[in-house]
């Protein structure tokens, strides 16, 4: 009896504590706002900054390099986001924080002739989005293709038109330099 006791008020002691507490998204609209923004509709450059505008989002100076978006070291020219032949850069305030997206297009050769991508600033762990991501993709068929908890969430397939697809979720995203952040794309 006494044990159940013990237990019973650990548990509590576990529950009311913060530090303790299962971490939570920083931002519970990033994913959706990236789903408007980056996959909604038709999957062409063109389209990615018309729904951009069409939710909020300003269009700005160009300041990101989409090359930060490789997470190896080693060059693969398939997901190789370096050397854009247009990019434009646009903000958003998105639960109380500025977020940046960026479009890019890359010759048609290339196995993603383009990608959209969000950015977001200070985020502690790339898993408490992944759910929300993967029910996002699921619903475009986009198939989850592999994963490094609790940071790196993939997704590929291909469109309904034969083209590739292949999104990706990064909770160290180098994007934004030494500060921590978190990238989600999608390359089509």
């Amino acid at each position: 009896m006494r044990l159940t006791h013990i237990t019973a008020s650990l548990a509590l002691i576990f529950a009311a504590s913060p530090a303790l507490a299962e971490p939570t998204a920083e931002y519970p609209s990033l994913v959706g706002e990236f789903l408007k923004g980056c996959s909604e509709g038709e999957l062409t450059a063109a389209a990615r900054e018309a729904a951009l505008a069409s939710n909020g989002w300003t269009k700005g100076d160009v300041s990101i390099d989409p090359k930060s978006l490789n997470i190896s070291g080693a060059i693969d020219k398939n997901f190789d986001f370096a050397k854009p032949l247009t990019i434009s850069q646009w903000s958003k305030t998105i639960d109380g924080k500025a977020m940046t997206a960026l479009v890019a297009t890359y010759p048609e050769k290339r196995r993603y002739p383009a990608i959209c991508v969000m950015i977001a600033p200070d985020v502690q762990y790339g898993w408490t989005y992944s759910d929300a991501l993967k029910a996002g993709m699921k619903g475009l068929g986009i198939k989850a293709k592999s994963t490094d908890l609790p940071h790196y969430f993939e997704y590929a397939s291909k469109l309904p038109d034969g083209r590739p697809v292949r999104a990706e979720l990064f909770g160290r995203s180098q994007a934004l330099g030494r500060q921590k952040a978190m990238h989600l794309y999608i390359a089509f």
